[in-house]
């Protein structure tokens, strides 16, 4: 089943917010794990230091292997951006500024 050019752009949207608000859940959720993690590490009695430090070790590459996929997918969606642009699915601007926050667009609807 081949896709036309609305409903490609429609589902890519779809799909490119979804997995940028997973990536950064995972992010959120894995760095509180790692500051659980070192808290247990710090105060409870008995834990043993070398494995600690692994885990620990091994959660922050798990948290720093995130931040470059998100670095990733915001590539990723810029050259999406520009492929829309050019083929005449999107019109620019389709994204919000750099200084966009929900906190922004709350206060601009609520006016």
């Amino acid at each position: 089943m081949s896709l036309d050019l609305p409903t490609a752009t429609a589902r890519i949207a779809r799909e490119l917010s979804d997995s940028e608000f997973a990536i950064a859940d995972a992010l959120a959720k894995s760095t509180a794990l790692l500051h659980s993690a070192a808290l247990a590490s710090r105060d409870v009695a008995g834990a043993p230091d070398l494995e600690s430090q692994r885990a620990l070790m091994r959660l922050q590459k798990i948290v720093g292997g995130l931040i470059d996929v998100r670095g990733e997918a915001s590539r990723a969606h810029g050259q999406l951006r520009k492929i829309a642009i050019e083929t005449g699915a999107g019109e620019e601007p389709t994204c919000p500024d750099d200084g966009f926050t929900s906190a922004e667009h709350v206060t601009t609807i609520a006016a």
